[in-house]
């Protein structure tokens, strides 16, 4: 089920442990891909490719200062992958580690997640998608020479070293860990995860409802014999879980969910649940020992924004919401892996936004719609496939 494409917090963490399935065949966890040599020329069809020559069906052209070009002829002759996603007119181009994201007539861009500037936008001419060249050829790590009399362009391409998994198999586990409430979001995941790495992803659910907390969900990570099991052999993994037994009913659902003692937004409750999700990610990297992995976190996001300002205690949650985002953040620093900012989508980059107006609540008022949940996937594949060894 595909719909509508987005970026993506709901109350938790999500740890993506991801052993890239590229050059599977390979016996080494290091490989090192091929270089590339690229020569087009402005207001010519002609490209030259490692020597070969080629012909575009259009031809390169400057604006305003910056070249464009071709966006999938060009990327696809580094060795790119190119995705077009027609409902936000956006382009998705993977390289190796790197997972780059532009808009039609859009001036920013994402590289791994990272928002960037652009000088020109991409847009459509003579029905063919163009892409600022220097930006696309840099953010995917390729070095651009210009030379004027010639109004030549060159570029280089020499991949970095990369780490890559030793198994022979096509089919990678991906168990998930946690609560339910972030719906079956790892479904159009395994989707991307197939369609950009070409392997074949087994999805285990094992998540439950009722927003499960911290401390239950590191009491099963280190006590359950069969999670323990699931963990150390799956080459995917996402978990999230909450403050305290009853405090992520309070930030989910709001006042008179949970017992009025379990409202504990103290500096002890903020400090327990650092070090139970800092524990949660110890466990889980000491189960991958020596295997490549990628680490992904998935903070908070307020989905009744409406009620909780009705009821008045919009200003007072907001703060709680984003302290734990900014512990989840800092987990992910001292672990070696990156945090998506969900909670900057959903409710806006002043946080301040309701995620119903956007359709990305379902009908219960507290769920990700479909789109919502493709939001939260799309998220974690713009920032990028690049791996660490715990």
């Amino acid at each position: 089920m595909k719909g509508k494409r987005f970026f993506s917090p709901i109350l938790g963490i999500v740890i993506v442990a991801l052993l890239c399935p590229l050059f599977v065949s390979m016996p080494s966890q290091l490989t090192l891909a091929q270089e590339s040599a690229i020569q087009l020329w402005i207001g010519k069809k002609d490209i030259s490719i490692n020597g070969q020559s080629q012909t575009m069906d259009v031809a390169p052209f400057i604006q305003n200062g910056r070249t464009l070009v071709p966006v999938r002829f060009v990327s696809e002759a580094l060795g790119a992958k190119v995705d077009w996603i027609d409902a936000d007119k956006e382009i998705v181009i993977v390289l190796g580690a790197k997972v780059v994201g532009l808009w039609i007539g859009k001036d920013t861009a994402t590289v791994n997640g990272v928002e960037s500037k652009l000088e020109a936008p991409p847009l459509i001419q003579d029905s063919r998608t163009f892409v600022p060249l220097r930006f696309v050829s840099e953010a995917l790590g390729a070095k651009v020479d210009w030379l004027q009399e010639k109004s030549q362009v060159t570029i280089a391409y020499s991949a970095p070293v990369v780490i890559r998994p030793t198994t022979t198999d096509t089919v990678w586990r991906y168990v998930v860990i946690g609560d339910w409430l972030p719906g079956d979001f790892y479904q159009f995941l395994a989707a991307d995860l197939e369609k950009d790495l070409g392997v074949k992803i087994e999805v285990i659910d094992r998540t439950v409802g009722g927003l499960m907390e911290s401390g239950y969900l590191l009491e099963k990570v280190k006590t359950s014999t069969s999670w323990r099991a699931d963990l150390a052999t799956a080459e995917i993994i996402t978990f999230q879980a909450y403050p305290l037994p009853y405090l992520g009913w309070y930030l989910i659902n709001g006042p008179g969910t949970g017992p009025d003692h379990d409202k504990d937004f103290s500096d002890a409750t903020f400090a327990k649940y650092e070090t139970e999700m800092g524990l949660i990610a110890d466990e889980i990297l000491a189960l991958r020992k020596g295997k490549p992995t990628l680490l992904r976190t998935q903070g908070f996001f307020c989905p009744l924004y409406s009620q909780y300002a009705q009821w008045g205690i919009l200003d007072e949650l907001i703060p709680i919401w984003e302290r734990f985002d900014a512990i989840l953040a800092q987990v992910a620093i001292e672990h070696g892996f990156k945090a998506a900012d969900i909670y900057s989508v959903f409710n806006g980059a002043n946080h301040r936004e309701d995620p119903r107006d956007k359709g990305l609540i379902s009908g219960d008022g507290e769920h990700p719609s479909a789109e919502g949940r493709i939001m939260i996937a799309d998220i974690f594949r713009r920032l990028g496939y690049e791996f660490i060894v715990p």
